[in-house]
């Protein structure tokens, strides 16, 4: 195992906790990353350089009753075993005992500690793995494992390229798929809700993270997720959704005319961000860091194009110009000036928000580093502005939709609330 190639020293204690960022169950991602399962309460424990089993996996007991009411669950035992690629699977009934004759009372534990500003959170929703942890081994040293976790996650096997590439892949179809449902006088959760249909319906777990569609004013809110807006005519609709499949993400984002065609102003910013992508994405190649990245793409902004007052656009893109992606949509990094390497899956996503023009324009798309440059796993779906404009128009074409429909259909839905009637 990778891991144990990295962590020689003390022992390596991991606990499927639940996943911070969703509030359904989600395994915990380092967990499931040396695992591959998802059992809640499992937990993994492993031991560099002994003669016995470095990789145990503890799972709860098997209770029939209770599987009558959630279903069938992974019983510790030779069978889930093999199955997993595990060394052994015992009963977590058996943890206690085999910490006591397996790890040095003083010695090292590294654990999946929780981080940052959810670290309070975790402990008040899931106290009792780090209480466990204390009351079995109270004189350790309990250090993160985290760091040397992210290093490995940081450059994916051609196994994890392949979820990747199917999740971008039902994204692209989200996006399509949610063509016919822009216009004026439609509503953001109708788009949302149209993507979110096509997510599952081609096989994605659920949305790698909380779907954002932000029209008009709202396309230059960057995290914005209320979608409750009516979009109107002349407004821009950012729409930045990812689907998680086999528990990897993708992360695209496009900027919509919800007439169908943008104005002279919406593509000149349009096109200032297209070519801050373009040239950032030919920064991308193997020992090119992220800062670099962005320092292109905020040059090619700021050298481009005026706000209303004459100033330059640069103060106008707000973030960073990419990220890590894989298990988790913001893939954690162990050295954020770690250079790139081949296997590594990023975004590029330049954007420009101007509030007082209601103007917020970003293009996402997610990129594996290959041995001489780079491939755009989201090639498929359209970025310039004309094709993004035939691509609307073919959609609304083949579906009938028009924006009279779409406020014909709206206006309909009121009245029948207005009457206290309901539709059929």
């Amino acid at each position: 195992m990778a891991y144990l190639q990295r962590a020689t020293e003390g022992v390596t204690l991991l606990f499927n906790r639940r996943h911070h960022d969703l509030n359904e169950y989600v395994p915990d991602k380092n967990f499931y990353y040396l695992t591959g399962c998802t059992e809640p309460g499992a937990v993994l424990l492993l031991i560099p350089g002994v003669d016995g089993p470095r990789e145990t996996l503890f799972l709860a007991r098997r209770d029939p009753k209770q599987e009558r009411w959630t279903g069938p669950r992974m019983a510790p035992g030779p069978g889930t075993a093999r199955l997993l690629g595990m060394q052994e699977v015992l009963s977590l009934d058996e943890l206690p005992d085999s910490l006591a004759q397996r790890v040095r009372p003083k010695g090292k534990v590294y654990a999946n500690l929780p981080a940052g500003p959810h670290r309070e959170a975790a402990d008040k929703c899931c106290p009792e793995p780090w209480d466990r942890l204390r009351q079995w081994l109270p004189e350790a040293r309990i250090l993160d494992a985290a760091p040397d976790l992210a290093f490995l996650r940081m450059k994916k096997s051609e196994w994890e390229i392949e979820k990747i590439r199917r999740a971008v892949e039902i994204t692209i179809a989200g996006h399509r798929h949610a063509l016919p449902a822009i216009g004026p006088g439609r509503f953001e959760y109708e788009v949302e809700a149209a993507i979110e249909y096509r997510f599952r319906s081609r096989g994605a777990t659920r949305p790698a993270f909380p779907s954002i569609v932000g029209s008009g004013p709202n396309a230059a809110v960057l995290h914005y997720a209320e979608n409750n807006r009516r979009m109107n005519s002349g407004d821009l609709v950012v729409i930045d959704v990812g689907a998680e499949f086999d528990g990897y993400s993708a992360d695209l984002t496009r900027t919509y005319p919800v007439s169908g065609r943008f104005t002279p102003r919406q593509e000149e910013i349009y096109n200032i961000v297209l070519a801050a992508q373009e040239a950032a994405l030919k920064q991308v190649r193997p020992g090119v860091t992220f800062d670099s990245i962005h320092r292109v793409a905020l040059e090619t902004i700021d050298s481009r194009g005026r706000d209303r007052q004459g100033g330059r656009l640069g103060r106008y893109f707000i973030h960073g110009t990419g990220h890590h992606l894989g298990l988790e949509v913001h893939d954690p990094v162990s050295d954020r000036s770690r250079p790139l390497e081949p296997g590594m899956v990023i975004t590029i996503e330049p954007g420009i928000y101007i509030p007082e023009e209601n103007l917020g324009i970003r293009i996402e798309d997610d990129v594996l580093v290959t041995r001489d440059g780079y491939r755009v796993l989201s090639r498929r779906l359209p970025r310039k502005t004309e094709e993004v404009e035939r691509m609307m128009r073919e959609s609304r074409e083949q579906t009938g939709s028009t924006e009279t429909g779409g406020l014909v259909r709206v206006r309909a839905v009121a009245r029948t609330q207005e009457v206290g009637g309901l539709e059929k």
